[in-house]
């Protein structure tokens, strides 16, 4: 029997063995989203995601993920903590896909801005937490560009690695997480997570208030703020229910609307972004040069 062969070249196979960033163990490496897929549904017309940033549009099949991070084990350790906490996210509505047919929250308690307050009771703030955790170590681990705002000291990466690995929560003051979610729905889109500071009114009575580097992660209408401050200040100011798994089964969420949500603005942000060409902060006057 004679074969032919039409000029075609053979196609290399990447190898795909290496050691797991999570688990230390060597073995087969497979895609892992850096952020939960089913969060990171986006709108648009057509298949797949734009990606818009940089003065650059870009498509995507999916979300982010990273296809050396993680091998199996690893990955399926992730995947428990992305299983309960989108059910425990969706059954308090805390995210957008579990709103049904609703456009705002039924049982947010409103101020004159239109900000409201949440407290919900829940045995399972805990499991939450370590959902976070794992979002933090992914983004910090993984070599994706997206994601480069997320640096952390080295020890703090491997201490994070390990209570991820072992589902070890604790302790509370290292990376906690506070929560803001959009109480009307808005446009869906995926955010890479960001580092940035606030100005936090003090809470403890002694009238200083104090500024609070934190990495910001958003989540189909969630926010979460994850405190870069050192383990001795969160310790000092203990916020309990503000702090996911730190509150007696209770945890008080802010509720911004889209409207007038840091969110929208940042999305206005991306898109002048875009028409110019580059980064706002480089353009060397104006209110976004400082």
């Amino acid at each position: 029997m004679h074969h032919l062969r039409w000029g075609m070249a053979k196609k290399k196979v990447r190898d795909r063995t290496g050691l797991c960033k999570l688990t230390q163990k060597h073995g087969v490496f497979v895609d892992s989203h850096l952020l939960p897929k089913a969060l990171t549904k986006a709108d648009g017309l057509g298949p797949g995601l734009l990606q818009i940033g940089y003065g650059k549009i870009q498509k995507r099949k999916s979300s982010w993920y990273d296809p050396a991070l993680v091998i199996r084990d690893g990955e399926d350790i992730l995947a428990r903590y992305d299983d309960a906490a989108i059910a425990i996210l969706r059954r308090h509505s805390l995210v957008w896909s579990g709103w049904g047919p609703r456009l705002k929250l039924p049982d947010c308690e409103t101020m004159k801005n239109g900000w409201g307050l949440r407290t919900l009771v829940d045995q399972e703030w805990r499991q939450l937490r370590l959902f976070f955790l794992s979002l933090l170590w992914r983004a910090a681990a993984t070599s994706r560009p997206e994601f480069e705002e997320v640096v952390m000291p080295e020890e703090d990466l491997e201490r994070l690695r390990i209570m991820v690995r072992d589902g070890n929560p604790e302790p509370l003051e290292f990376y906690p997480v506070s929560l803001t979610q959009l109480s009307t729905l808005g446009v869906r889109h995926n955010h890479a997570p960001i580092a940035q500071t606030k100005l936090v009114p003090d809470l403890t009575g002694s009238g200083m208030d104090y500024e609070e580097p934190f990495f910001r992660f958003c989540l189909d209408g969630l926010i979460a703020h994850i405190s870069r401050m050192p383990i001795e200040r969160n310790r000092e100011i203990q916020l309990k229910d503000m702090w996911v798994g730190s509150g007696d089964n209770r945890l008080t969420v802010i509720a911004v609307p889209w409207e007038s949500s840091s969110q929208l603005l940042n999305g206005i942000i991306i898109e002048e972004e875009v028409f110019l060409g580059r980064p706002l902060f480089e353009i060397g006057s104006g209110p976004f040069s400082s």
